[in-house]
């Protein structure tokens, strides 16, 4: 690559960039995983609800999955597409912050080196909440930078459109809004703009979009936070202010080892602090620390204050901006256009390996295990099983799926049409489930070899009505040899079904002290 070569030129190295790991790690699940992962099965049963929020997390991502996934014949297509659209964002969002005071090959190279973290390849074919927060947080992060930089109002009240976003995809987007309120509170160059009106419109925007959802919340019991409680929860020890903060740490630290080696063909072996910024250089530096040392700040404090423990997939939001950061931060010994160049086409070649060997994992993992990973379970035949003992009872849809939640669910998304799912039969999973309708209207309940005897035995109770039918039995296609399949399976006929009647022979009287049927 020659140092010539105009900046349009490099835009589009960097859509060429962009949308090939887009293509890639799209085709990849489409073309190896025959069923959809766990979390998108759960999202997209969620979103056919469209409720303001589900008993785990706020509601966008379970829209999103929702609203996509009758594009393509199989309902999970779309959603490897979406969420390699979550990638796209941040990788965009770098491109744009990092050529805004660099030059356009030194940010192509940061957002290549995004390529060597995990958080950024092997963990995102799966559209969940996790994916949806990244993308808001690049498109939170730039915007603001804009309109910090450009003082357009279009910019703020875009920014408060993410930050509004963000929060109704995770909660801990909650970390980076805060951290950015410090930071514009204390930072002498932002300081002077709560003068105007761009952070009142952020606000205000983000506070209307949010309000449904914090509604939904109250009126349900904050259910979410309960699950964010119990998810965070450690055995109780003296040591767990101490051990979960450095173990999230640890975890962090093996994430980012690539980004860290990476830069080392820029940055050098020994890295040295710049001391040349302008008060420009100077202001992006200082925006890009709060990003992403202000949320890992809060998350390892609360963590110690708490004994708390922290999921690793937390920090993935935190490292998006970590490659802008480090060109911002240190001098950089070789940013000519041709090493920059190389280390494109070194983390693209990485990411490419790792999306082969998710292919490999896909196609072979369930003859190597003896068991079906969730990417090779069977959904669409459970679903064809499952509407099939339904129509012995009724021609009409099957209303309401229940039971164990992950073949309810995916008898639920792999069906012709949307079907209710009430998982675990439990109404903290599913408020918007009314029992005496579900009766009323009738139904299947589905469990699997995972479901404790006691449970379904508490269904069965719970639903005199239902009639236990014989187990569905699905033979493994990749491990022949392996035992089948069992999903037990229970039909509640709908209130206006009436059994078949017994053929009878038009003469025949009934027996003395019995009434004719």
């Amino acid at each position: 690559m020659d140092a010539d070569v105009s900046s349009s030129n490099w835009t589009r190295w960097f859509w060429l960039f962009a949308l090939s790991h887009v293509a890639v790690w799209s085709l990849v699940p489409i073309l190896t995983a025959t069923n959809g992962p766990l979390d998108t099965i759960e999202m997209i049963y969620w979103g056919q609800q469209w409720q303001w929020g589900y008993y785990k997390h706020p509601p966008l991502p379970a829209w999103i999955a929702a609203s996509t996934s009758q594009l393509f014949s199989d309902p999970a297509w779309a959603t490897y597409i979406v969420a390699q659209c979550c990638i796209l964002a941040c990788f965009w969002a770098v491109w744009e912050i990092v050529r805004d005071r660099n030059k356009p090959w030194v940010a192509l190279a940061s957002v290549a080196l995004l390529e060597a973290c995990a958080f950024y390849n092997f963990t995102t074919f799966e559209l969940n909440n996790n994916m949806v927060r990244r993308a808001m947080t690049a498109l939170t992060v730039v915007f603001l930078y804009w309109a910090i930089t450009r003082g357009k109002l279009v910019y703020w009240g875009a920014a408060g459109l993410f930050v509004a976003l963000g929060m109704l995809s995770k909660y801990d987007h909650g970390m980076l809004v805060f951290s950015l309120l410090v930071f514009a509170a204390v930072h002498p160059q932002v300081r002077r703009l709560w003068k105007t009106p761009g952070p009142y419109v952020l606000i205000g925007i983000a506070l209307v979009l949010f309000a449904p959802h914090l509604w939904w919340m109250v009126e349900n019991d904050f259910i979410t936070l309960k699950y964010i409680k119990d998810r965070t929860q450690a055995k109780p020890s003296d040591w767990n202010h101490l051990v979960m903060p450095a173990k999230f740490l640890g975890e962090q630290l093996g994430a980012i080892t690539g980004i860290l080696i990476g830069s080392m063909a820029i940055l050098g072996v020994f890295w040295r602090w710049r001391t040349d910024l302008s008060p420009e250089d100077r202001l992006a530096r200082d925006y890009l620390a709060a990003v992403v040392l202000g949320p890992l700040l809060i998350a390892v404090t609360a963590s110690a204050m708490t004994g708390g423990m922290i999921r690793s997939m937390l920090g993935a939001p935190i490292w998006i901006f970590l490659p802008a950061l480090l060109v911002m931060c240190f001098e950089r010994r070789r940013e000519d256009p041709v090493m920059c160049g190389r280390l494109t086409v070194a983390c693209a070649s990485f990411s490419l390996v790792l999306a082969l060997a998710l292919g490999v994992r896909n196609e072979f993992g369930t003859v190597l295990r003896g068991k079906y990973l969730r990417v090779d379970y069977p959904g669409q035949k459970i679903a064809a099983e499952v509407e099939g003992r339904w129509h012995q009872f009724s021609e009409e849809e099957i209303p309401t799926i229940a039971g164990a939640w992950w073949p309810a669910g995916n008898a639920s998304v792999y069906s012709d049409h949307p079907i209710t799912v009430y998982p675990e039969c439990d109404p903290k999973f599913a408020p918007w489930i009314d029992e005496d309708l579900f009766v009323e209207q009738g139904g299947v309940i589905l469990w699997d070899d995972d479901t404790p005897r006691e449970q379904i035995a508490d269904w069965l109770e719970r639903f005199p009505v239902a009639i236990v039918q014989a187990p569905i039995e699905i033979e493994h296609t990749k491990a022949p040899d392996s035992q089948p399949l069992q999903i037990g399976i229970a039909v509640i006929p709908p209130g206006s079904y009436l059994p078949k009647p017994i053929p009878q022979i038009a003469d025949r009287q009934p027996e003395a002290g019995k009434q004719s049927r």
